[in-house]
């Protein structure tokens, strides 16, 4: 048995052309949508998933009740799912 080490592949650190392409396509699309949404359903979809706010701490900073916060944030989710879905047929 020898004891050669395998040879290790180098690492690229940056990405290939083809990928930073998509990855400028992605943004742009993302942007998009999200100019798509309303003031509300932007700032609780933002406070959701960007930063991980609870329901309660949303509806208490744009002054609505839990229900109304929730069906704000779903609104939002439901439109970017909509307009990013084409996106899904890239991959």
């Amino acid at each position: 048995m020898d004891d050669i080490a395998p040879v290790e592949q180098p690492h690229s650190e940056s990405p290939d052309p083809e990928r930073l392409a998509a990855s400028a396509r992605i943004e742009r699309s993302v942007n998009s949508a999200m100019a798509e949404l309303t003031p509300l359903e932007r700032a609780a979809f933002t406070l959701r998933h960007y930063e991980g706010r609870s329901i309660a701490e949303i509806g208490k900073t744009l002054g609505l009740g839990t229900s109304a916060t929730k069906h704000s944030v779903f609104r939002a989710v439901r439109k970017l799912r909509a307009a990013l879905e084409p996106l899904r047929g890239e991959s």
